[in-house]
């Protein structure tokens, strides 16, 4: 593989008229840049960050920022929405990115909040070996010298089949899947099939499951036996370049890259612990040396005539993309520069067969969500990140009143509004909103503040913006409309901008969007 953003309307609400909104009109700007060229209608993208060196993998912030991987080295920090991005840290001097090494994943330390601490993993110079590190983010900046290392000798052989991944998963453990290092049948035992302990290809070919510092997990499906690595999870893969965990059920999917013959597949496994998925002795349902025993199928593979560098997806969840993308798995596939997406049912058994979305993609190389729940993905080719957007149906409603912390105590009612706080408020199933809208249009307004601030609304899961939906001083009645993107649940957060005080917060619907 090459891996070279105060009057008080009636309580009532009826559904009027509908009209298409031809364009996410939450998202795009004129002159926006957009890279692929989409097969669903309705579909388009928006690069959000863009002059980016080799992006190859992003990772967003609890705060709405983001932090993007060059391939060369440096990690540059974005701001919330799109805008250029800062060096946050420049480690190119000690990263071999020839081939296919270089800087090539991250994730968030569980503790992020608290520490600043992320994990890098990259291609370290000397060896050249790939490694595991924790360094510390404050502020805007990646202090060179918080680098820790987590996990160490990783060969990187030939220079390609590096993996990259490392995330978090719903266990709680660090997870991470280095490649065979492109030596393939050429040493004795195959690195992806060597599990020796005492192996220097041990953490090759593998997915590796282990406690935050790097240290075996408990659980481990090796981890009583003393003669084999016991971070292990499970091996055979040639290079698991990307994986990612279905929120769903909390199953491991592995996109492994296959190899150039006419025979050869690309593969998405559904990883068990333990378990054999066959390289280099098979290579998705290609049986090379039968009869391969032991080894795993698939849960879905395709030739080469269709793809030949696939990049392991994301699940799409909650309500920003149409119901027939929600529960998907949405990946790509860099050499032939496509998104496709697949259908599985709850026990990971594929239904139907690859769906298109967008043709000439400019080499995807990774695919995240979003906290406004849009798609995101890094090409390669053209140093962009870019969020996956779709047009919407707008549907009015008669004027409605949703909540007024004016009224007494409960979920639409008071108290008004703390300095400081945030409050979620459930609007789908309010006035005529369904649950399944995706953003509504409001009307805001504000009365009886204390002391001088402002509100801003985001939906409840998701980063919130930067922009404020009313500003206000003391002793004023304002409002203002606005339009809200709403959470998985069809709910809103308001968070009140105010050193001290309370404001009073009235909040009417005229209308939704759904798919």
């Amino acid at each position: 593989m090459r891996i070279l953003t105060s009057s008080r309307p009636a309580r009532t609400c009826a559904r009027v008229h509908q009209q298409v909104i031809p364009l996410a009109i939450l998202l795009l700007s004129a002159g926006a840049v957009r890279g692929a060229t989409y097969s669903v209608a309705g579909f388009s993208d928006t690069a959000v960050y863009t002059g980016i060196n080799q992006p190859t993998d992003f990772a967003f912030l609890p705060d709405g920022r983001i932090l993007i991987l060059e391939k060369p080295g440096r990690v540059l920090i974005g701001p919330v929405g799109s805008g250029t991005p800062a060096v946050a840290l420049d480690n190119t001097a000690n990263i071999d990115s020839g081939s296919e090494k270089g800087l090539l994943g991250i994730c968030l330390h569980p503790t992020f909040a608290s520490t600043g601490w992320i994990y890098l993993y990259y291609t370290f110079h000397i060896g050249p070996r790939n490694r595991i590190s924790r360094f510390t983010l404050a502020g805007s900046t990646i202090n060179p010298a918080s680098e820790v290392v987590i996990l160490d000798n990783i060969e990187a052989t030939l220079g390609n089949h590096n993996g990259g991944t490392v995330l978090i998963g719903p266990d709680g453990k660090l997870w991470a899947a280095p490649g065979d290092s492109g030596t393939g049948t050429s040493t004795n035992p195959p690195k992806a099939q060597d599990l020796s302990a005492t192996s220097s290809s041990r953490f090759n070919g593998k997915v590796l499951r282990m406690e935050l510092d790097g240290s075996p997990a408990a659980g481990n499906p090796f981890l009583a036996d003393a003669t084999k690595e016991p971070r292990i999870y499970a091996f055979g893969f040639r290079n698991p370049f990307r994986f990612s965990f279905r929120p769903s059920n909390g199953s491991l999917y592995v996109g492994d890259v296959g190899s150039s013959g006419t025979q050869d597949r690309e593969e998405v496994n559904v990883v068990v612990a333990g378990g054999n998925y066959g390289w280099p002795w098979a290579e998705g349902t290609t049986i090379y040396t039968p009869p391969c025993t032991g080894c795993l199928p698939p849960a879905f593979d395709y030739p080469r005539t269709t793809g030949f560098t696939i990049i392991g997806g994301a699940f799409v969840t909650g309500n920003a993309h149409p119901a027939f993308l929600r529960g998907k798995y949405v990946f790509g596939d860099n050499g032939s520069s496509w998104i496709k997406f697949l259908e599985f049912d709850a026990n990971n058994v594929v239904v139907g067969g690859l769906q298109d979305l967008a043709t000439s993609a400019e080499g995807p190389v990774a695919f995240h969500q979003g906290p406004d729940g849009y798609l995101y993905y890094a090409a390669i080719n053209t140093g962009r990140i870019y969020r996956i957007q779709s047009a919407k149906n707008f549907y009015t409603v008669t004027p409605c009143r949703v909540l007024d912390t004016r009224d007494p105590a409960g979920p639409w009612g008071g108290p008004a509004l703390a300095a400081g706080s945030d409050r979620a408020f459930a609007i789908g199933g309010r006035c005529g909103i369904p649950a399944t809208a995706r953003a509504v249009s409001i009307n805001v307004t504000v009365t009886a503040p204390t002391d001088l601030g402002h509100l801003v609304l985001f939906p409840a899961g998701g980063a919130p913006t930067t922009t404020s939906a009313i500003n206000f001083r003391p002793g004023q009645t304002r409002a203002n409309n606005a339009i809200v993107t709403l959470g998985p649940a069809g709910d809103i957060v308001v968070r009140t901008g105010m050193a001290t005080g309370s404001v009073q917060f009235i909040l009417d619907v005229d209308g939704y969007f759904d798919d």
